[in-house]
């Protein structure tokens, strides 16, 4: 099990690191998840600053727990419980009907859906296997393979957006003869 929870924390550093620098790069990139937030959140809507600040903290700060061995459970937890947040923020949301994008890794036009929620639970679901996985006992090749498939997997799930609007079904338009 070594292997999965190695794997487990290299695809949870993987996306809160990219989703942190997101959000801190580019033109405007902040204030737009600052707006998002707000609209997400409308309870919070006067601290959607300070709460954009923090949940960008709270992301580095799970990336930085993950990649340090002695600290790597703590991080686990960390995203848990940040990952709960973001769960219930978005179903949250979706029960209001809020069509906002989340703007999670780096801007987004595509609004909250079922989608992300089961994105979260997978999310949710690797943080707490790697929770259970044990430590000790492996090998370099092992631990190279299984970083390996977690950056690859993460790279699916941060581009979740656009792979489920690649592979959507959309009507053909029927041809009409002349």
């Amino acid at each position: 099990m070594t292997y999965v929870a190695f794997g487990c924390e290299c695809l949870l550093i993987v996306v809160f690191a990219f989703s942190a620098e997101t959000k801190l790069t580019g033109r405007g990139a902040f204030a737009e998840f600052r707006l998002a937030t707000a609209r997400l959140v409308p309870a919070f809507r006067g601290l959607a600053g300070p709460l954009s600040v923090a949940v960008v903290g709270v992301e580095v700060t799970t990336a930085v727990l993950l990649a340090v061995p002695a600290t790597a459970r703590v991080g686990l937890v960390l995203a848990l419980a940040l990952l709960g947040a973001f769960t219930v923020a978005v179903a949250a949301a979706l029960r209001r009907g809020e069509t906002a994008s989340c703007n999670c890794f780096g801007r987004s036009t595509t609004p909250m859906g079922a989608r992300h929620l089961v994105r979260n639970a997978l999310l949710l679901a690797v943080a707490g296997i790697g929770l259970l996985g044990g430590r000790g006992g492996a090998e370099v090749p092992g631990l190279a393979l299984a970083g390996a498939s977690a950056v690859v997997l993460a790279v699916l799930v941060l581009n979740l957006d656009a792979l489920t609007d690649l592979f959507a079904t959309t009507p053909v338009p029927e041809r009409t003869t002349s």
